[in-house]
């Protein structure tokens, strides 16, 4: 009987000599039953549910190709499961392989009849669901040990011990002192306004290991918001492991496996404060930004060519003043001949340096400063009774740790110290109680830094030469440029009546629309 034997094992987590050692064991029934072998075939690594074509099966996807052409009397494999682990599958390979004119026969149960492929590919199909869940619940369990299943974030590296049994204890972890410097490099460098492109071009510049490979990409550390992915969305940095945030789905038609999102009260969350890495005030930041981002049109979302884009407008027709030709810029209706009659041109570095000018006299005005001292102290004010609400709120929570600590701390002197929950459920009440009372402190340190400063109309000037200062530092540009295109409305670009040559420039800031908008007078357009 002309036998072509078929192999398979499914993860690379599994021995590869697992195909190997099917066929040897084919091979050594066929020899006792005298039957000729005129080929083997395997898919190593593979599901058996992927499907059964060439891309997704080539192993498989050949054999059948073989039995199809003639010549071949039966397909001899270990199990049904070796065949595939999908009822449909399953059903269709059997049907194709005695189509053909030969059998499917399986070492552990003899020739495979339609009978025995239903049941058998039932219970093949059923073992992978169920096999997912022992997975996802060992996994559960062994997060709530205090150890972390999966991979290992960049910042981290292997912390496995022995235990008193001499038997290695997987999963743990600790901080790897270089990779937290640059974890923390790229939350500062975010926080301050720089983009994740940018921030991932200075550490390639910098000769920076990257995660993978030789080079940084943003999407390392920008990733995406709908499975927390991404340096910047990582919650370990803050001492929080999750786990179950999404799912492995697989589509029926194609087999691609694609991954979900799992709702929220399917993940879970474990306090891990010995691997904090960024205190919470950054993180705070830098998912505020990340937030603020969110929503927005790809198109927006990039940074202006040039310091001035989108703000300039002709003062003769109120069109957008535009980059022209070469360094130039001038009227969009006179460069597109649409009736303007602003004919005059302005060069990026006269322009730039017209319009800090005027912006800078504007915020030094008496008027200007007289405003800043007084929202100053109506910030001030505000912040204080902010603080008053904020310490009494945490105060009570701080209490209900306290009682919860104390009740978990009963329970484990009472003989509870054989049960992990209640160990875990004293840890967790450990870690919010600390967590309180550092951000009482953290209050405590306030009243300092909100206290009225006595020499704020120089403070103020002294903001406004620094920012003037920082454009003209390339390290700075990317924050600062932030800074000063938030204070400017728009730029009104006339000609220069006194000469026949040139344009001036003038700056309507966004205190200056805000007025205008609130008192109803019409702002000089």
């Amino acid at each position: 009987m002309r036998t072509v034997i078929y192999a398979r094992f499914s993860s690379d987590n599994q021995n590869p000599r697992s195909t190997a050692d099917q066929i040897a064991l084919c091979r050594q029934r066929a020899d006792q039953e005298g039957w000729q072998v005129v080929g083997a075939f395997e898919d190593a690594a593979i599901s058996g549910a992927a499907g059964i074509d060439a891309r997704q099966r080539p192993g498989l996807h050949a054999m059948l190709q073989l039995v199809e052409a003639g010549g071949v009397d039966q397909v001899l494999a270990e199990s049904t499961d070796r065949i595939s682990r999908h009822v449909a599958d399953a059903h269709m390979i059997r049907e194709r392989i005695e189509f053909a004119g030969a059998r499917l026969f399986t070492l552990f149960d003899g020739t495979v009849t339609p009978m025995i492929g239903l049941v058998k590919g039932f219970m093949d199909a059923q073992f992978r669901t169920d096999l997912a869940k022992r997975v996802r619940r060992g996994q559960l369990g062994t997060l709530k040990q205090g150890r972390i299943p999966g991979s290992i974030a960049y910042g981290y590296r292997h912390a496995n011990r022995l235990d008193d049994k001499g038997q290695l204890v997987r999963g743990l972890r600790e901080i790897d002192p270089d990779k937290a410097d640059i974890v923390r490099r790229i939350f500062a460098e975010y926080a301050a306004g720089r983009s994740p492109r940018q921030i991932a071009a200075g550490l390639t510049a910098d000769c920076v290991p990257a995660p993978q490979g030789a080079l940084w990409h943003e999407t390392a550390i920008n990733g995406d918001l709908k499975h927390k992915r991404g340096i910047l969305r990582n919650e370990t940095y803050i001492g929080v492991v999750t786990y179950g945030r999404s799912r492995q789905v697989v589509n029926p038609q194609t087999r691609q496996r694609l991954m979900r999102p799992n709702p929220k009260e399917e993940v879970e969350r474990q306090a891990f404060p010995h691997l904090r890495i960024i205190d919470d005030n950054l993180w705070q930041r830098v998912q505020e930004r990340l937030a603020s981002n969110q929503g927005v049109r790809p198109e927006r979302k990039r940074r202006p060519k040039h310091v001035l884009s989108g703000l300039g407008f002709c003062g003769v027709c109120g069109t957008a003043w535009v980059k022209a030709s070469g360094d130039f810029w001038r009227c969009s209706n006179y460069r597109y001949r649409l009736g303007c009659s602003n004919n005059r041109m302005i060069n990026t570095r006269l322009y730039e340096e017209g319009v800090l000018a005027d912006l800078k006299a504007g915020l030094l005005s008496p008027e200007a400063v007289s405003e800043y001292v007084r929202e100053y102290h109506r910030d001030f004010a505000r912040q204080s009774a902010d603080l008053g609400r904020d310490r009494a709120r945490i105060e009570r929570k701080l209490q209900e740790a306290e009682r919860k600590k104390e009740r978990m701390l009963k329970a484990f002197a009472e003989g509870g110290s054989e049960f992990a929950e209640i160990r875990t459920m004293l840890a967790t009440a450990r870690d919010e109680a600390d967590r309180l009372q550092r951000e009482l402190a953290s209050m405590d340190a306030l009243p300092n830094v909100l206290a009225l400063h006595p020499h704020v109309e120089e403070q103020y000037r002294r903001q406004v030469e620094d920012l003037a200062a920082a454009l003209a530092a390339p390290e700075a540009q990317p924050e600062a440029i932030g800074r000063y295109r938030a204070m400017i409305a728009r730029v009104i670009v006339s000609p220069d009546l006194t000469k026949q040559r040139g344009a001036v420039v003038q700056v309507v800031r966004q205190m200056d629309e805000i007025l205008s908008i609130a008192t109803g007078k019409a702002k000089h357009a």
